[in-house]
């Protein structure tokens, strides 16, 4: 069988490779067609090379449940993790019932299982088996796609199979695959020539139409001619879809067993991962005799595979064949038993209770939503939600079900599985409950947020908050507070603003309340700037008193009211606070506005590095809508630093990111001296109400450049009135050296120029504007031929610029020096914050501060060995041999 050889090599081949890299590979067909069979050899074949096997099987019945199959990967290893940094240790130990319950964060239980496999792979090659993954539980699916996307510098080999009519189930693990197809009619009869060498042609044909070139088919239809003493085609199955054919075998099989050995292979099959001692508790509770008689009998026939206390059925359709083919009150029975043998685990056992359950039972729904509370505290809210929907299906009041229904949404919303949070969504709305309706919207909310995708018009929030304030008034407060985050990104203009306003004062909400404050500076910022700008900075003058989410509020309104020092501090305590809980879907999205505020302030290293970690944040958790809003700042810090080729890398659909995309090409273009289509991005950019004036400078640069000021200068006068009130001195900064630009060589240009340069206490918190300016102005002086002072705007510029990192200005700054007379090098010393990836900067400066691996990976979310992996690399970057090198190696980049 050629074509089997070739994947048979195929996959020996990257155990063979394993010592140079590690591999992940999807092997995909349809049932039968051999699948396993290759995965059995590889198993075979990396036993014999010393690698150790660790596998978990998908499960028809449970592909929406919780953590059962990472639970079945690591049972064996669990206890190896002791190892691991502390955060991603506890979360291990939680989600296994091993320590307290801790709710860990997604990406921190993933980096938990690669760090755990990755120690495990130091010792020994590692070969992760994952069988069915299109019946595997999502979450275990995510960790799967997770750590296969990262085994490459390890020494582990993943093989995952999957049916190729479940063509969603791979879609976004994002690994390579290796398609299995049907045999060539001469192997398939080949194969049945060897099963039966006596079979008639007839038969043979008949048999090989029926399977259609898959192996399993060719065997068991075989099979069950020969059990039977059949020499024609009257026992075959009646013409059926491949999968559903073998089921019909695998049943005819299972029922040629006594009805003891059948309910024994029942309880197997609807008790998931109970061991021999569980299955046999379970049927002396259904008054099934000698238990272990039973399974023996059911293993002689093939059907399962007993090794010690565990119990495989050996093929994963027996399993779904024997349950499928059970009737309805012997299901029910096994469930029962089930229940009761799990008495002491609330979870199981409710599952079970629940399943063994006809109709509805409110005692039933509200075990399983305890099970539910449980299964969140342990940080598995995939189990979570699967126990939340069942208490909705057994739930007699509609209410308690759609309550039920809505808490499951936002476990889907948790466990990263966007598509059943919405299908949650649509079940729970149809009661009208202006609690449920409540708590859908703050879901609906935070998936906008995170995943993008459709939102409520901000004037239903408006009207749900209404109806909740009688029931739940911090929910409706809440509620409002999103509502008027909308409104200030899309509709600032809009009545809904002093609608907003309104709602929350007859809700009871003064002035001084950080939840007024804050709404009032999104939706009315120049009402009276002053004191709402007082009242954030004496709300933000404790913020160790207040909630996380007060912190990232504040920090909005601060930069609503454009103090953008005061807003940085603020994120920089969300960012944080964040951290320390593991909450990151709330960090990265802090971490976007945090580094757009740093790229602002002169920091570009900072944001840099910042802005790569909620890129890489938004891709581990599936946020789409964060990891673009991430790399689109990212691409805007990219210009300033030279690195035009980041910002033409990018793309978005989405409105919002389009302006701030066409702001980063914009200063492209003008960076590389194309001033005409500079002017006709920024001019678009300055249309957002946020970007319009930060982007005024960059907008009359291009102008002035372009020769075509007339635009420009209506767009900055009315900008500038716009934000006058606010006294901004970073606003300050850019509209007066936008005037300075547009003035063109006049006489008054100069004092633009110089109130835009301001004292050195605005230059120390803005300096990459302030040399921005001071650039622009000695070009001013040089063209008046007062060149002394030109050399001395010049120099300072190209000093500030070098310090920051923007290269390329720092290079136009040294040729104007060289212009002047002034004798400079081509290019001054890159900083060696410039050698290094952002996060080799970041797991650098932790290094230099004293921090282990261990404090590092815990810090920054990832595994201990791949920061390891990290320092390996910077080290000779920056030409140095030991960690106690690198704060001087660094220099100012720490």
């Amino acid at each position: 069988m050629q074509g089997r050889a070739r994947e048979q090599a195929t996959l020996r081949g990257l155990l063979r490779d394993v010592g140079e890299r590690g591999s992940a590979l999807i092997i995909r067909g349809p049932a039968g067609i051999g699948k396993s069979t290759l995965v059995d050899d590889a198993r075979a074949t990396a036993i014999e090379r010393g690698f150790r096997v660790l596998t978990c099987a998908g499960v028809q019945r449970e592909s929406s449940s919780g953590l059962a199959g990472l639970q079945q990967l690591l049972h064996v290893v669990v206890d190896r993790a002791d190892d691991l940094p502390d955060r991603q240790r506890e979360a291990l130990h939680s989600v296994f019932g091993l320590g307290p319950a801790t709710a860990p964060d997604r990406l921190v239980l993933s980096l938990a299982v690669l760090g755990l496999l990755e120690d495990l792979a130091q010792q020994q090659p590692l070969l992760l088996i994952v069988e069915d993954v299109q019946w595997m539980d999502g979450p275990t699916a995510g960790l799967i796609g997770f750590v296969g996307r990262r085994v490459r510098d390890t020494a582990i080999v993943m093989l995952v199979t999957c049916r190729s009519d479940e063509a969603d189930a791979v879609t976004e693990l994002g690994l390579p695959e290796m398609p299995v197809g049907r045999l060539a009619d001469g192997d398939a009869t080949a194969l049945l020539a060897a099963l039966d060498p006596g079979m008639r042609r007839e038969v043979r044909d008949r048999i090989l139409d029926e399977a259609e070139g898959n192996p399993l088919a060719l065997v068991e239809l075989s099979r069950g001619l020969m059990e039977r003493g059949l020499h024609d085609t009257a026992g075959l199955p009646a013409r059926l879809p491949i999968g559903a054919r073998l089921e019909n075998v695998f049943a005819d099989q299972a029922a040629q067993l006594p009805r003891p050995a059948q309910d024994l292979l029942l309880l197997a099959a609807a008790g998931d991962a109970a061991t021999l001692t569980e299955i046999g508790k379970a049927a002396r509770l259904l008054g099934i005799d000698a238990p272990e008689q039973r399974m023996r009998e059911a293993a002689e026939a093939g059907l399962v595979r007993p090794a010690g206390d565990e119990l495989t059925f050996r093929h994963p359709l027996i399993r779904s064949a024997v349950y499928g083919a059970a009737p309805f009150p012997r299901r029910i029975a096994a469930h029962r038993a089930l229940a009761e043998v799990f008495a002491g685990d609330p979870e199981r056992s409710a599952w079970h209770r629940s399943a063994g359950t006809v109709g509805r039972d409110e005692t039933v729904a509200r075990d399983l939503e305890t099970a539910a509370g449980l299964a969140a505290a342990r940080g598995v809210p995939g189990s979570a939600m699967r126990y939340l929907e069942r208490a909705a299906e057994l739930s007699p009041d509609p209410g308690q079900a759609a309550r039920r229904l809505a808490r499951a949404a936002d476990a889907a919303r948790q466990s990263g599985v966007p598509d059943a949070a919405a299908r949650l969504i649509a079940a729970a709305r149809k009661v009208a409950d202006p609690l449920v309706a409540a708590e859908l919207a703050v879901t609906e909310s935070f998936l906008a947020f995170y995943v993008g995708g459709e939102v409520l018009p901000i004037d239903r929030l408006i009207e749900i908050a209404r109806r909740t304030a009688a029931v739940d008034r911090d929910l409706a407060v809440t509620l409002l507070l999103f509502a008027a985050i909308r409104c200030r990104h899309e509709a600032p203009a809009s009545a809904d603003g002093e609608r907003i306003l309104d709602r929350l004062r007859e809700l009871g909400l003064t002035a001084a309340d950080p939840s007024m404050t804050m709404a009032t500076a999104y939706l009315a910022p120049t009402r009276d700037p002053e004191s709402l700008l007082a009242a954030v900075r004496a709300a933000a003058g404790d913020m160790s008193v207040l909630p996380l989410v007060y912190a990232n509020g504040l920090g909005a309104a601060a930069d609503a009211l454009h103090d953008w020092v005061l807003a940085g501090a603020c994120w920089t305590v969300a960012v944080e606070g964040y951290r320390r809980a593991g909450a990151l879907a709330d960090l990265a999205s802090i971490q976007i506005q945090l580094a757009r505020n740093l790229m602002m302030r002169g920091r570009l290293a900072d944001a840099a590095l910042t802005a790569d970690e909620a890129r890489r944040h938004g891709a581990d958790l599936g946020l789409p809508l964060i990891a673009t809003s991430a790399e689109v700042v990212a691409a805007q810090v990219a210009v300033w630093r030279g690195d035009a080729e980041s910002v033409a890398a990018v793309h978005s659909d989405r409105a919002d990111l389009r302006f701030h995309l066409g702001w980063a090409r914009g200063l492209s273009a003008l960076s590389a001296s194309r001033p005409a289509e500079a002017l006709a991005e920024l001019l678009i950019a300055a249309d957002h109400p946020d970007l319009g004036p930060l982007v005024v400078a960059d907008l009359a640069e291009a102008a002035s450049r372009a020769g075509d000021t007339g635009r420009a200068a209506l767009r900055l006068e009315a900008l500038a009135d716009q934000v006058r009130p606010f006294r901004s001195a970073l606003l300050e900064i850019l509209v007066e050296c936008g005037r300075g630009l547009l003035a063109g060589d006049g006489d008054h240009a100069e004092e633009h120029f110089r109130a835009a340069i301001g004292p050195p206490a605005v230059a120390a918190d803005f300096p990459l504007q302030v040399a921005r300016t001071r650039l622009v102005h000695g070009e001013w002086l040089r063209r008046r031929r007062r060149t002394s002072a030109a050399r001395d705007e010049f120099a300072a510029a190209a000093a500030a610029f070098d310090l920051a990192g923007a290269l390329p200005w720092a290079a136009r700054a040294r040729a104007e020096l060289r212009a002047t007379g002034v004798a400079v090098d081509a290019a001054a010393g890159q900083p060696a914050a410039a050698l290094l990836t952002a996060q080799e900067l970041q797991i650098a400066r932790l290094a230099a501060q004293g921090r282990t691996n261990k404090e590092i990976a815990d810090q920054l979310f990832l595994s201990h060995r791949t920061v390891g992996a990290h320092l390996y690399r910077v080290f000779p970057k920056l030409g140095i041999t030991s960690r106690a090198a690198l704060a001087g190696a660094l220099g100012e980049a720490t």
